[in-house]
């Protein structure tokens, strides 16, 4: 070979090895530690994940900036460098940069959330398909500038939480109102005073969130700072247990989007849609695929490898679809003799078929199998598929009504439901599930109670896989409100749309799902309301409730998530 040749070889070899150490270097942002396990989380089922050393996963969900932006907290600036404020302005900022709006998607249309309902906002012109334009009443002006909002700080910043701290010019009570793309979830309001903290919680790693610091005063003068804040990567063990109805990352709030057998060529395409929990492995063990995902994601590993403790899942899965293998007297004492749980593997998670529905056909061995089913596990699934499994053209409100019977039947343990994402079982392109019809399926699970949300089979066209990025996108907004209690809620006798509610920290979210193939409208009844005004997530439609009750026109298969500020 000429020595040209060996010499342009040479030079690529320790090039390419250059560029690969660079590469494989942790990165330098500031270092944070994940918070600690309480002594009663570490006393329940629980796992570690253990992320591999130095990696900085992607941020997959947030607002985009172009660039990796530094784990903390940072004013949000303006360009003519003034700081919005209602009835005033606010100098707040900790390192002497003045706050100031943002440019997101339709945060005009939510900017007034930031404040409890009933504070004068500006409704937005052009909104009205489907929805009600607000009439405002503008209350007198309260007198006097409005308090300042200073030393704005985190106390801590973890993957999952942060807490924050500030002062005020006076005494004022104040909240932070935080989302990913505008505030959209509220942290409870501090006693009145000048000093304050909080901590906003079900927050996302390797994200980037608004966050409206806000404070009022006894006679209503009010002023908002507003930052970005951005959580750190998985650097450190997480630690998976339950409580309250929930999933919960080292005691936080979380909100699983789960595949089911994937293998790694696929992981990344899943990862880059939202999903950050996978159960199973169809091209190997646990062991390996709590490998693949580490530090982007997280694996739940088969129950039945006594190795998948040790390699880094949160939790364990037992037999898919155990209900259809067992005999009608089988109990949790059989589960725990046939399966042991293996000490420090996490939450057991299980999925059944949907016979245990009061509307589908029991096994013929009967329904007795459901509560050792339930007793034995800590995390209860369920697949329904009204197109791909039914072979029904126009079935979905089973979706909702089945997700209300788990959970029943789960008894505070949290629950989730697995959605048809393509064809299985049934043909017809009638059949064939579509953007809409996923959507709708994963909202009307949610709106029924599910405190996570699986896609199944696990790949889908182009199209679906949009929709289940733009769906998980939603989810992650609003975990800390989608995994509290259900509260009151009710539509018009015999209609298609169905309807779930939640309360976090006084404000007040509405679940709206039109499960039909045709145009429906329904009067929502959700007495917490009272006489607030509410905003779509999306910014698209805004009404003013009357006594708790509003009307709304949905398209078909159309899925709403109505947003209600704190009334105080």
């Amino acid at each position: 070979m000429p020595l040209r040749h060996v010499c342009w070889l040479l030079l690529a070899v320790v090039a390419g090895t250059a560029i690969g150490f660079k590469i494989g270097l942790p990165g330098s942002g500031p270092a944070v530690s994940a918070s600690a396990a309480s002594p009663d989380e570490a006393a329940s089922s629980s796992s570690l994940f253990e992320p591999a050393s130095g990696r900085r996963p992607v941020q997959a969900v947030g607002l985009y900036t172009g660039r990796e932006a530094a784990v903390g907290l940072r004013p949000l600036a303006r360009d003519d460098g003034q700081s919005p404020a209602l009835n005033g302005g606010s100098d707040a900022s900790p390192e002497g940069t003045t706050p100031g709006t943002y440019d997101a998607p339709y945060a005009r249309d939510l900017t007034f959330l930031a404040f409890p309902a009933g504070t004068t906002t500006t409704p937005s012109p052009g909104k009205t398909s489907g929805s009600t334009s607000a009439t405002e009443t503008t209350p007198p002006a309260p007198s006097g500038p409005p308090p300042s909002i200073a030393g704005v700080r985190t106390v801590s910043v973890t993957p999952f939480s942060a807490t924050l701290s500030w002062q005020t010019s006076e005494a004022a009570t104040s909240r932070v109102a935080y989302g990913l793309d505008a505030p959209v979830l509220w942290t409870a309001p501090t006693t009145s005073g000048s000093t304050h903290a909080t901590t906003v919680t079900g927050l996302n790693p390797a994200s980037t969130y608004h966050l409206d610091v806000t404070a009022t005063t006894p006679d209503g003068r009010s002023a908002v700072s507003q930052f970005l804040l951005t959580t750190p990567g998985l650097t450190a063990p997480v630690r998976a247990t339950t409580g309250d109805g929930a999933i919960l990352y080292n005691g936080q709030p979380a909100f699983p989007k789960i595949v089911w057998n994937q293998c790694p060529d696929a992981v990344g395409g899943n990862v880059a849609v939202g999903i950050d929990l996978f159960m199973g492995n169809g091209c190997g063990s646990s062991a390996q695929l709590a490998t693949w995902v580490n530090g982007t994601a997280f694996a739940v590993g088969n129950a039945q490898e006594q190795a998948t403790a040790r390699f880094g899942a949160i939790g364990t899965f037992l037999p898919d679809e155990w209900d259809t293998h067992l005999p009608n007297d089988f109990t949790a004492a059989d589960a725990a003799r046939l399966i042991p749980p293996i000490p420090g593997s996490g939450p057991r998670f299980l999925t059944l078929t949907n016979h245990f529905y009061s509307r589908a056909a029991p096994l013929p061995q009967g329904r007795g199998m459901y509560p050792g089913l339930i007793a034995a596990a800590d995390v209860l699934g369920f697949d329904l598929y009204p197109l791909q499994n039914w072979c029904r053209f126009e079935s979905f409100h089973d979706v909702f009504d089945s997700q209300l019977d788990l959970v029943a039947m789960a008894r505070g343990k949290p629950t989730f439901q697995w959605i048809e994402a393509r064809r299985m079982d049934c043909s017809g392109a009638d059949l064939d599930p579509t953007p809409e019809t996923v959507r709708a399926e994963s909202w009307l699970s949610i709106a029924g109670g599910a405190h996570a949300i699986g896609y199944f089979p696990n790949n889908w066209t182009a199209p679906v896989g949009a929709e289940i990025a733009r769906t998980n996108h939603e989810i992650s907004s609003l975990v800390p409100a989608l995994v509290e209690p259900p509260i009151a809620a009710s539509t018009s006798l015999d209609s298609k749309i169905k309807v779930g509610a939640r309360d976090h920290n006084g404000a007040v979210y509405v679940i709206v799902v039109n499960a039909s193939r045709a145009a429906a409208t329904t009067t929502i009844t959700v007495p917490a309301l009272v006489d607030r005004t509410l905003v779509t997530l999306d910014g698209q439609h805004k009404v003013d409730a009357q006594g708790g009750a509003f009307s709304a026109t949905l398209a078909p298969l159309e899925a709403r998530i109505y947003i209600a500020a704190p009334a105080v």
